[in-house]
């Protein structure tokens, strides 16, 4: 079982921004799902493997005024997602959606790709997934108020090679 990461703040939420972190955030879908988040009114933690890929989203909030904050997270490190929610708890004392969207796709034949290159894949796009999950449940269970909501996104192009072979996790 994992080490449950609690918040501290008061127990009353009800008048508190909602809080949102959604996974590989710095381009593409991650990086339009943060930002329409924050320009919706929720305070959006923008988790990135590589906190220095994060100005051109930071530099939209700045200037849009948004509630967003760029955290440095990589979902397939069991202490790099403990110390990111228990940054966010700290902070906000709350997790209130949480958007998987970590996530690439391995192109190639088939027969070309290694072993090692699928089991990394399934490493971030699979395992990433559970890993950070399972850290913000227990989160949002403390929460009691029914309106948390965990997003899974599928990578639909998770490997995509000569057919009639397809791998997708």
């Amino acid at each position: 079982m994992k080490d449950e990461i609690v918040s501290n703040k008061g127990t009353d939420h009800q008048d508190m921004q909602k809080v949102a972190i959604v996974t590989g955030s710095s381009s593409g879908i991650g990086y339009a799902t943060s930002l329409m988040l924050a320009r919706n009114g929720f305070y959006t933690y923008a988790s990135v493997r590589d906190i220095n890929k994060s100005a051109s989203l930071e530099s939209v909030a700045n200037t849009e005024k948004l509630p967003l904050k760029p955290i440095q997270l990589e979902v397939t490190d069991d202490s790099s997602v403990k110390n990111a929610l228990e940054k966010i708890v700290s902070e906000k004392g709350r997790v209130d959606v949480l958007v998987n969207n970590a996530g690439y796709g391995l192109f190639g034949a088939f027969e070309d790709l290694s072993i090692d290159e699928m089991k990394a894949q399934f490493e971030t796009n699979f395992f990433g997934v559970i890993r950070v999950t399972q850290h913000v449940i227990p989160i949002m269970r403390t929460q009691h108020n029914g309106g948390s909501a965990c997003i899974i996104k599928e990578n639909n192009s998770s490997l995509i090679n000569q057919p009639p072979c397809l791998i997708q996790s």
